[in-house]
Parts: structure tokens; C-alpha cells; sequence
């Protein structure tokens, strides 16, 4: 699998503002995309909202806190460095993670398919990405299915963005203990991110890739969101879990035809792996919706999602 740029993500395309270098530079490289992502700009200025205001503002909050967070992702090392076992100092940090609400962790030495080559987002926008190490030590929170059964609508971003929270806490706890045993570590957060999540979270053991691009886990399918830190601290392999939900998935499409944007496919490439998610034309039923629409993760039936009058 070769290494994803993260200026290619919609995300980061988005951010990218008329006139300023970045963007000049973006779009003489990849003139395909301008057109479509300057009418996707205007959209997101030209939206207001009235609907859910509490919601709205509540998520808006959050993102704005979670901003604030973003630099203490990174940090100074202690001076000494502690000598540490990697298997006591792997449990040691996975339990830590279950302490703080990880239903799902793992540690992992991690490939460089699981690495950004260039950053895409922030002030870090078009800055190589030099992880402090490459061993990897990635979690999950699970998402509420009842919330997440509303969407698309404010209510279910409002839980996304809880879950987000969670894992920013999560991961700047353990990155600052590694730092504080002497070894360096960064984390990711919504916004900041030196991995690509779902594949980090494969090479740890937590699951499998969907239909839908998301990481797929047998107790939760994909109604969960993910964290990592990223260290040179020497770290054991988690055993991976037998991926029963890629079973599942593969003879299920409900997601593809719950997806309004038709962005997830039906078929398969001829190893067997699902074909990739149509990203672009996923985010435009964001904006079109006003928020983000998530139901691939309401219809998907690893959600657990009650049965409801939809």
C-alpha cells in the first residue's frame, strides 16, 4: 500500500483559502479538483443554520477546544530515560488507555503504509511528516448507537465530536507519560495527524477495513472513532483478533445503499478487498446536509442499532 499525502484529503482542501500560496501551489499541481472544490467552499460559507442550534454550538465548541489542544500533542522529553521491558510497558499503556474508556487498544511496531508523507492541515500544512519513532500505540471509543441512530443530524455530530474529546484526552495522557519515562511521543487529535487511522489501527490488531472505509470491530462495527501515539519507545505487537466483521461485511451492503452520495461501492477488487470510498462525493452530501451524515454507521448492523421508525 503506498503513502497517502494528507493535502489530498478533502479536509484539507477545503481549508486551503484563494489567493494564498498553499493554494496556488495546490491547485497548479492538481487543476482537476479546483473547480469542484472552490463550488464546495462557497457552499460551506454560504450555509446558515437554525436547526439544532444547541447541538450545533455545542459542536462547534468542542472543535474550537480540541484546536486549542492541538500543540500539546507534541512535547519535551524527560532527560532521563527509563530502560523498559517492551511487553510490561506495552500492557502498562494499553491498560492505561482502558482507564481512560478505550473499548479497543493495541501496540504495534507500524509499516509506513500507515504514515502521511506530507502534512495537510493547520499551521503543520506541507511539512514532511517525521514521526518521533514508528511503533504505535492506537485505541478506540465507542460511539453511542442511540445517538447515532439520528443521523443525519447535529444530534450524531454532537456524539462524533464527544467521542473526539475523549480520545484527545486519551492520547495526550499516554504520549505525555511516554515523554515522561524519556522517550518521545506525539498523539493524534481531530485535525492533527501523522497516521492514517483505520490502517494504524489494522497493523495494531483492532480490526479490519470495511465496505465503508472504516475500521470494522467484531464487538462494535464501526460505531466507534480512533486515536494513536505515535514513539520510539520499543513496544510488542498486539496478537490481531479474527476479523469476523470483514466476513460480515462482505456479503452486506446496506452502507453502499444507505449512502446518499453513492460514494461506497458494491464490488470488490480481485484480491478480495473492497473497492475505495468515493471521498469527495461523501463530504458534498456533508455540506449538503449541513452537517455530517454518517449513515453508513446508522445502517450498518455491527452498530447495534436498535430498531427504530426511521
Amino acid at each position: 500500500m503506498n503513502r497517502y499525502d494528507e493535502r489530498d484529503t478533502i479536509f484539507s482542501r477545503l481549508e486551503l483559502q484563494k489567493g494564498s500560496s498553499e493554494y496556488d501551489d495546490y491547485y497548479q499541481r492538481h487543476p482537476e479538483r479546483q473547480i469542484l472544490d472552490d463550488a464546495a467552499r462557497e457552499r460551506a460559507v454560504s450555509q446558515t443554520f437554525t436547526d439544532h442550534i444547541m447541538h450545533r454550538v455545542s459542536v462547534d465548541a468542542s472543535f474550537s477546544l480540541l484546536e486549542a489542544l492541538r500543540p500539546l500533542a507534541c512535547g519535551t522529553k524527560a532527560e532521563k530515560r527509563l530502560t523498559l521491558d517492551p511487553t510490561e510497558a506495552s500492557e502498562f499503556l494499553i491498560n492505561l488507555a482502558k482507564s481512560y474508556g478505550a473499548v479497543l487498544v493495541g501496540t504495534a511496531p507500524l509499516g509506513e503504509a500507515c504514515f502521511y508523507t506530507v502534512r495537510g492541515r493547520g499551521k503543520e500544512y506541507g511539512q514532511p511528516v517525521n514521526p518521533p519513532g514508528k511503533n504505535g500505540i492506537v485505541f478506540a471509543v465507542h460511539m453511542n448507537p442511540e445517538e447515532i441512530h439520528f443521523a443525519p443530524t447535529p444530534r450524531s455530530s454532537a456524539e462524533v465530536v464527544n467521542a473526539y474529546s475523549r480520545l484527545a484526552l486519551m492520547g495526550l495522557i499516554i504520549a505525555q507519560t511516554i515523554r515522561a519515562w524519556g522517550w518521545d511521543a506525539t498523539c493524534t487529535m481531530d485535525g492533527r495527524a501523522d497516521l492514517v487511522l483505520p490502517v494504524a489501527a489494522r497493523y495494531a490488531g483492532l480490526g479490519s477495513i470495511g465496505r465503508s472505509g472504516l475500521l470494522l470491530s467484531d464487538d462494535h462495527g464501526p460505531c466507534i472513532r480512533l486515536g494513536a501515539v505515535v514513539t520510539n519507545l520499543p513496544l510488542k505487537r498486539s496478537e490481531r483478533q479474527p476479523a469476523k466483521a470483514n466476513k460480515l461485511c462482505a456479503s452486506c451492503n446496506r452502507c453502499a445503499e444507505a449512502c446518499p452520495a453513492k460514494a461506497i461501492d458494491d464490488g470488490f477488487y480481485q484480491d478480495g478487498s473492497f473497492q475505495p470510498v468515493n471521498d469527495d462525493a461523501c463530504f458534498i452530501q456533508w455540506q449538503k446536509k449541513g452537517t455530517d451524515c454518517g449513515l453508513c454507521l446508522s445502517h450498518c448492523p455491527l452498530s447495534r442499532i436498535p430498531k427504530k421508525e426511521r
